[in-house]
C-alpha cells in the first residue's frame, strides 16, 4: 500500500489582475460560484488538510467571501512587488507545521478539477515525497505545483513576479511531469475575452 503524505495547500490570491481592468476576478462568478472559491473547493474535495489563502489586493473583499471555511489567511503587504512575495508569504506562515509537501494553486484558475489535485497529489507519493510534482496538458505546465518540504527555505526566499518557475528549473533532476487531459490546469482567466 502506498503511503499518505502530508500535504498543505497555498492559494495565490494577493494579485491586482491588472488586465481585466477595474474587475477583481478573483471574486469573478463563474458557474455561480467565485473563482477563487472555485479552486478552493477543488482543493478541499481533493482531501487537502490544511489550506493557507494569500491575499493582497483587496484582502478584505476575498477574506470576506472565503471567511466560512476552514482556512488560514496571510497578507501580503508587498502583494504589488509579484508572484514570488506571495509564495515567500505564503510558505512563511508554514513555519510550525509538519507537512510533507507544499500544493501551490493560483487563485484564478476556475475550471480546475478536484480530479487532477488527487492526481498530482497521489504522484507525489508514489515519487516518496521526494520529487517536484508538475502537472502539464498538451506539453504546457500548470497547477498545482507540489514542493517537497525541503524546498521551504528556497520558497520563502522568492521574490519579485517570476513566481518558482526559476527554481523548477535548477531542479530539473527532480522534476517529475505529470501528463493530464484536464485543461483546468492551464485555464486562467487573466482577460475579460478568455471564455
Amino acid at each position: 500500500m502506498m503511503d499518505s503524505r502530508t500535504v498543505v495547500a497555498i492559494i495565490l490570491a494577493a494579485g491586482q489582475s491588472r488586465r481585466m481592468g477595474p474587475v477583481n476576478k478573483l471574486l469573478m462568478v463563474v458557474e455561480g460560484v467565485p473563482m477563487v472559491e472555485r479552486v478552493l473547493l477543488a482543493i478541499q474535495a481533493a482531501g487537502v488538510e490544511k489550506t493557507i489563502v494569500v491575499t493582497g489586493f483587496e484582502s478584505d473583499r476575498i477574506e470576506e467571501r472565503l471567511s466560512g471555511y476552514d482556512i488560514e489567511f496571510v497578507r501580503n503587504e508587498k502583494f504589488e512587488a509579484g508572484m514570488g512575495s506571495s509564495l515567500a508569504v505564503g510558505t512563511a506562515a508554514l513555519a510550525e507545521k509538519r507537512f510533507d509537501g507544499i500544493l501551490v494553486c493560483l487563485g484564478d484558475l476556475p475550471y480546475l478539477k478536484k480530479d487532477s489535485i488527487v492526481k498530482v497529489i497521489d504522484a507525489f507519493n508514489q515519487a516518496n515525497g521526494e520529487k517536484i510534482v508538475v502537472p502539464c496538458f498538451e506539453g504546457k505546465r500548470g497547477h498545482p505545483v507540489i514542493f517537497p518540504s525541503r524546498y521551504r527555505e528556497n520558497l520563502e526566499s522568492l521574490e519579485g513576479d517570476a513566481g518558482a518557475r526559476a527554481l523548477i528549473q535548477q531542479e530539473a533532476r527532480n522534476l517529475l511531469e505529470l501528463g493530464l487531459s484536464e485543461e483546468g490546469i492551464i485555464r486562467d482567466m487573466d482577460t475579460a475575452e478568455s471564455d
